[in-house]
């Protein structure tokens, strides 16, 4: 993920932060500070938002060593300030797979909760540790609970919203049951962004907009696997005379990059930028209309054409392209 640092791999897998993050801990020890808490007592919260993000990871760690048993891997796990992403190279079409790699994640926080609810009720523990250690660790027990609950909200793109999609899925298409998903998981994210602003939470504002964001990208990405899947089975791909449309079909189910066609040229290279694959997918309306070579886009941007909309340099035959829908280069 862009602008993202790596913080070492563990078990196979990069663990990235990512810079907006530091803004957290950052928030949390000034405003203790304004509301006259102290500095060792904004110190403990820094600590306490640490240790929760600790916990996060392993939750994390939960989806992509699950995954991995199904032969997903896992490209990397990200800190955000409004919690953790571990980027799977797919998700399966199983529901059945998926149901038990969503629900791994909250699983972690349920025996996190556990083990530190009954180690905090041991005679000895209480006897040992000073009140204010059980304080944070008995907050830290109920924040794992918190994760749990928040988790299994029925709000694509959390893990309730996956479950949700998972079982839709045993009775209906895929594709019908992510729309569906998401559809929930917006309308959660404008209720969520409706009580940020009347309780005055930025955080609460910010996670809806995440929430929103994230369940239209879950849609175009099923959209646009299902278009590559389409042009795979097709004959479009045969050599051109110009090289640049000469196209070789991408490989059935490969995840590909999915830009928006009102996006401007040069935005779309700084996104694909950390991305080693060449072709990416042109979604309009949540329908994948183009798939696209980044050296040709690369080439377009050089030009000076980089301010232009993805859907103009198409519409004008500025950019090589491959029409999904007509099922031939253009």
């Amino acid at each position: 993920m862009l602008g993202s640092w790596n913080l070492g791999k563990f078990a196979g897998i990069e663990v990235r932060i990512h810079w907006t993050f530091l803004l957290l801990p950052m928030w949390i020890y000034f405003s203790s500070l304004v509301a006259g808490s102290g500095a060792a007592a904004a110190s403990v919260a820094v600590l306490l938002i640490l240790a929760i993000f600790g916990c996060v990871v392993l939750h994390e760690y939960g989806h992509a060593l699950t995954a991995r048993l199904f032969g997903i891997p896992t490209k990397d796990i990200t800190l955000l300030p409004i919690g953790g992403v571990a980027r799977l190279e797919r998700m399966p079409r199983s529901p059945l797979q998926e149901l038990a790699i969503a629900v791994a994640g909250p699983a972690v926080n349920v025996v996190i909760a556990f083990a530190l609810f009954v180690g905090l009720a041991l005679p000895a523990v209480g006897a040992l540790l000073p009140a204010a250690v059980v304080g944070f660790l008995s907050k830290l027990a109920w924040v794992n609970v918190a994760l749990v609950v928040f988790n299994m909200l029925p709000a694509f793109p959390m893990d309730g919203g996956r479950v949700l999609r998972a079982s839709l899925a045993l009775f209906m298409p895929y594709a019908t049951a992510t729309r569906a998903a998401a559809r929930v998981g917006q309308i959660a994210a404008i209720g969520f962004a409706i009580l940020g602003l009347f309780n005055g939470n930025p955080m609460l504002v910010l996670l809806a907009a995440f929430v929103f964001l994230a369940a239209k990208g879950e849609a175009m990405m099923v959209a646009r696997e299902q278009g590559a899947e389409a042009a795979t089975g097709s004959d479009a791909y045969r050599p051109q005379s110009d090289p640049r449309a000469a196209y070789q079909p991408p490989a059935p189910m490969r995840s590909l990059p999915v830009v928006s066609a009102a996006w401007n040229a040069r935005n779309v290279l700084g996104w694909l930028s950390s991305d080693s694959i060449d072709e990416f997918l042109v979604s309009s309306r949540g329908v994948v209309i183009a798939i696209v070579r980044k050296s040709d886009l690369a080439d377009v941007v050089r030009s000076g054409m980089g301010t232009l909309s993805m859907e103009r340099l198409l519409s004008n035959r500025s950019l090589p392209f491959h029409d999904v829908r007509r099922g031939a280069p253009a």
